[in-house]
């Protein structure tokens, strides 16, 4: 959509009703929410946050972060290296002294670079945070084992705390990780579509409800088709998740197919809870590893914006990943909303009484899965793609795990190059 509004005489097609994608709303019985998990607005560059901010206009809440850990029935502060003190003595013992010999191996030059997700984790944070928090929390939403990830994803999404800043975390004095995101913005009212939607008011034309099925070269230029009528282009730029643009295209060698069908992503369900109560916790939002917990993360859209809910209720959004056929993926909406109320009410977070509403949404693909050989596939079909003269943009464009004000990045950057 970026591309749109700076390539004049370009056209979005666009599979759903809306654009958007991951960042889509929903609005039911006066509450909205996000359909693809929690999302807030937040970048380290200068001029993303500008550019976001100018879409938002007056439409816009500020807010700073109150992100928790659950922990052996406790709320721990986000993140969990900045929380040690707030430990039982023997973990915060662990954690720190892990740390530590972690950081002086690094130092030292005695230990061997990781190979793999998990061996990063001890590499980088030791044992103590890796098997208490780090190890478990990221099995649970990749649903694979970290020894099986790779680490081209790693750069700029795990907090990287300084030895300095742990030590005071463990003495109790107050240090905040991962400055960037403490302070946030988010709509005001209409959810996190009210972006998506500011920017596609600035594309040149976007045709909604075409399901791109095949792609052929013709002419020094590409005809599109969605098995109903054909379009023509001179440049294809496709945010097209990569696995279902190969399918799309003509003579693809079986290398290249075998590639695309080896990326691997994970699928989320969102559940969605209305409350006929003002508040039910001051958080943000607060991550899960624990096993007895389906979802691994719970938002508070309602501490983002009261716009977003009616007069004196509040809400709260659950994400659960999974595989498309496993157990999980299997179960139905209600099965699913029922499981994660009960949980929410067996931890106190909500009573069950007070829900007005539930509503749950799937989609898929939701993240990139970095596994072990995603290096090598990408760059089999990113070879291919390139010398078909297709362009690529967006998290499943080109499969990889980019946020928000990432792909906006990207955009941009392509846009540039582009003309």
């Amino acid at each position: 959509m970026t591309l749109g509004s700076l390539l004049p005489g370009s056209e979005v097609l666009e599979k759903e009703e809306v654009v958007g994608g991951l960042c889509r709303s929903k609005v039911i019985e006066g509450f909205t929410y996000d359909i693809g998990g929690s999302h807030v607005l937040f970048s380290r560059n200068k001029d993303t946050m500008k550019f976001i901010e100018r879409r938002l206009g007056d439409n816009v809440e500020s807010r700073t972060r109150n992100t928790k850990v659950f922990f052996k029935g406790n709320y721990l502060k986000y993140p969990f290296e900045n929380a040690l003190s707030e430990l039982p003595p023997e973990d915060n013992f662990e954690c720190l002294a892990g740390y530590i010999e972690s950081f002086y191996a690094r130092r030292d030059e005695s230990t061997q670079k990781p190979k793999n997700f998990e061996e990063w984790m001890y590499y980088r944070f030791g044992k103590g945070i890796t098997e208490k928090y780090l190890l478990p929390y990221n099995e649970k939403i990749w649903k694979m084992k970290a020894s099986d990830m790779s680490l081209d994803w790693i750069a700029g999404r795990i907090p990287d705390p300084p030895l300095d800043d742990v030590i005071r975390s463990s003495l109790g004095i107050s240090t905040e990780g991962y400055t960037h995101q403490l302070n946030f913005l988010y709509p005001r009212t209409g959810g996190i579509q009210v972006l998506t939607d500011r920017i596609a008011e600035e594309c040149s034309e976007i045709t909604t409800q075409y399901a791109v099925k095949s792609i052929r070269k013709e002419g020094g230029g590409y005809i599109v088709s969605d098995s109903v009528s054909e379009k023509s282009f001179s440049r294809i730029i496709s945010t097209v998740p990569i696995p279902s643009l190969i399918g799309c295209l003509d003579n693809v060698p079986g290398e290249v197919k075998q590639s695309a069908a080896n990326l691997k992503y994970n699928s989320l369900i969102s559940v969605f809870i209305g409350m006929s109560v003002p508040k039910t916790m001051d958080f943000s939002w607060a991550y899960f590893p624990e096993e007895e917990s389906l979802f691994h993360r719970v938002s508070f859209p309602s501490n983002y914006s009261p716009g977003v809910v009616p007069q004196g209720h509040s809400s709260i959004l659950a994400e659960i990943t999974c595989h498309i056929g496993d157990d999980i993926w299997n179960m139905s909406d209600e099965e699913i909303i029922e499981n994660v109320v009960n949980r929410l009410h067996q931890l106190e977070i909500i009573k069950r009484e007070s829900v007005v509403v539930t509503d749950a949404a799937r989609m898929t693909p939701a993240y990139v899965i970095y596994d072990s050989e995603y290096e090598a596939n990408i760059s089999v079909v990113e070879d291919h793609l390139e010398a078909q003269g297709i362009h690529t943009c967006g998290r499943f464009g080109q499969f990889q795990y980019l946020n928000m004000d990432a792909c906006i990045e990207k955009a941009f950057a392509m846009a540039e190059e582009l003309k």
